[in-house]
């Protein structure tokens, strides 16, 4: 039936008034429009003269002109309402995503993200603009259509509404095993939509490893799983409708049979009988109707329940009470004991919705929890921490270099620097300000965080840099880009910045995606802090190794804190951030650590960064 969700949007109530009030119009006019065409088939029965059917067929014609125009006004009534829902939920979602932050979209998956924001979104209109107006059908037409055929012939009457609970049964019946195997559909059909998505963004590297035939294999084997899902809903939803015809056709039959003896026996006259017979597929027509295009829009339902569990999660906790003038020279941010533990989904769908603070009691003076705090109390125990007793002192305009192996917590670090994820326990303090975590507008209006893969969008090289300054002049970002060495790249492409780049336009490499990525730094001076995870991780040497030379320049005067597993950048860091499994093993001056057999010693002689030239001066 309908989703409940549906009555959280503003005006459904009186959405599902005006269609209401259409279907009676409607039912009035079917039942107008077999009265019509009844009494004209009466006339000619009796053989009556052309001019006695001039009245029935105008009743007849004005009748099925007011039901189309019924159907036609309750579409477009349906369509609209679907069409501003739609306009309302696309912004709310992908602020959501926004809010929640690169966390949860990966806990989620790339492509169930894109398939919700794409898909999802049509197929909720689809939703929408069937089931409001044939809801609405199968509640008022046939009560309509029945009281007049009760009117006509009571033992017609008797024999429709005994029939209906049948149909009922048996469309709530298969509608339940329907809707059980399509939620599972499209639970496949987000996994095959993340696979898929996934697979594409990392094909260059599956195809440089020589592995991309197998997750070809992979790809075909979650597809065949979806088909086969796919194929049994459909066949529960044939049977749902081999189900509805036969118990109506079995109705009608039982109808005509019953009627026809009596039109034998002269206990009843031609008109009440053929009008009954005629308004009987009309009142069961409705609910066919609904019963089909209810396993035709569940997707439709299912991405509206997936996209209320997604606004329904709740929030990193945002502090805007945060004073803070940015960062400078005399600047001073401290870390004690910060733990940071990964929820699951479990513990994340466990949470209550945003806006609201979450107690472990319930008794309601109890302390409140932030989110990552009920997240940590949620039976994260059993979880291995992300980051664990972390505690580091920064000041002033340094270069700060963490690294480790892969899987060492160095993006954890940098994400939860950037405030997307928060700690569950430890100390903060910034320049005398204490905080719980790093997700106050503040400090965020202060940092630029380039990832290991900048976003870019579909628009002009200019559109692209002006990301963190819309309204900066074309002088200002001309100089950006020549800072963030894009200058000879620029000098060669015929329309220079107005360019187009992004998704279905021209390509660009991944080191002129950095430099963009640079320039949108270089444009806002008001950003003092520079986040950098990985930034080079896929590139190539040579590229890195030009790219250096720009970044280079780039980190005076800021502070930097600067993730990667490529030793070299040692050499031009002020301080060194060793992590291993979330945990803290070596940190302090590259100079008073290299050399003296620790565990930054040993990252060295594994990963040959001994053989790097000048790496030790």
């Amino acid at each position: 039936m309908i989703d409940k969700s549906l009555f959280r949007f503003a005006g459904i109530r009186r959405q599902m008034l005006a269609l209401a009030v259409l279907s009676i119009v409607q039912g009035l006019a079917i039942s107008g429009q077999a009265f019509g065409l009844t009494w004209a088939l009466v006339q000619i029965w009796h053989r009556r003269a052309m001019s006695s059917l001039l009245i029935p067929t105008l009743t007849f014609v004005l009748a099925f002109v007011c039901r189309h125009l019924c159907e036609v006004a309750k579409q477009k009534l349906a369509s609209s309402y679907a069409d501003s829902m739609v306009r309302d939920l696309r912004p709310q979602v992908q602020s959501k995503i926004f809010r929640l932050g690169p966390a949860a979209l990966t806990q989620r998956g790339t492509g169930s993200a894109v398939t919700m924001l794409i898909d999802g979104l049509d197929e909720v209109k689809t939703y929408i603009q069937t089931v409001l107006p044939k809801m609405m059908d199968m509640v008022f037409i046939p009560i309509i259509t029945l009281v007049v055929i009760w009117s006509q012939s009571t033992l017609s009457g008797i024999i429709l509404l005994c029939m209906l609970p049948l149909l009922f049964f048996f469309l709530a019946i298969l509608g339940l095993a329907a809707r059980d195997r399509s939620n599972k559909q499209y639970a496949q059909f987000r996994k095959l939509n993340t696979r898929f998505v996934d697979t594409i963004l990392g094909l260059p590297t599956l195809k440089m490893l020589g592995i991309s035939d197998e997750y070809e294999d992979e790809i075909y084997s979650v597809s065949d799983r979806f088909r086969k899902r796919t194929m049994s809903v459909i066949r529960v939803a044939l049977t749902s409708t081999f189900a509805l015809d036969f118990f109506t056709t079995l109705a009608i039959a039982m109808m005509a049979v019953f009627l026809g003896n009596r039109l034998v026996n002269g206990t009843m006259t031609l008109f009440p009988s053929l009008l009954a017979l005629i308004l009987a597929p009309d009142y069961f027509l409705p609910i066919r109707q609904f019963g089909d295009d209810y396993h035709a829009t569940l997707d439709g339902k299912n991405a509206l329940q997936d996209m209320e569990e997604l606004l329904n999660r709740p929030e990193p906790d945002q502090d805007d009470d945060l004073d803070w003038a940015g960062w400078t020279a005399s600047s001073h941010l401290s870390l004690k004991q910060v733990n940071f533990t990964y929820p699951t989904q479990q513990q994340a769908d466990a949470l209550v919705p945003a806006g609201k603070a979450v107690s472990s009691s319930k008794d309601p003076a109890a302390p409140k929890k932030s989110t990552a705090e009920a997240a940590a109390a949620a039976g994260s125990a059993d979880i291995p921490p992300a980051l664990s007793d972390l505690s580091v002192e920064i000041t002033g305009m340094s270069k700060i270099a963490v690294i480790g192996r892969s899987g060492a917590g160095k993006s954890t670090l940098v994400q939860l620097l950037a405030g997307f994820n928060q700690p569950s326990s430890g100390s903060i303090s910034l320049d005398g300000h204490e905080l719980k975590h790093f997700n106050a507008p503040a400090w965020q209006r202060h940092i630029a965080y380039i990832p290991q893969t900048p976003y870019i969008f579909s628009g002009s090289i200019d559109e692209n840099i002006r990301f963190y300054l819309p309204d900066a002049s074309s002088e200002q970002v001309l100089k950006a880009a020549q800072e963030a060495g894009l200058d000879d790249w620029l000098a060669i492409l015929p329309e220079g910045l107005d360019t187009q780049i992004g998704e279905g336009h021209r390509g660009i490499s991944g080191g002129q995606a950095q430099r963009i990525a640079l320039a949108r730094v270089l444009l806002d001076k008001s950003r003092e802090i520079l986040l950098f995870d990985e930034p080079t991780a896929h590139l190539d040497i040579e590229t890195e190794y030009d790219l250096k030379q720009t970044l280079l320049p780039i980190m005076e005067d800021h502070l930097v804190i600067f993730a990667t597993h490529r030793l070299h950048w040692l050499a031009d860091v002020d301080q060194v951030i060793m992590l291993d499994q979330g945990r803290i093993v070596s940190q302090g001056k590259p100079s008073d650590l290299i050399g003296q057999g620790g565990p930054l010693d040993q990252l060295i002689a594994q990963m040959g960064g001994n053989q790097i030239h000048g790496y030790l001066d």
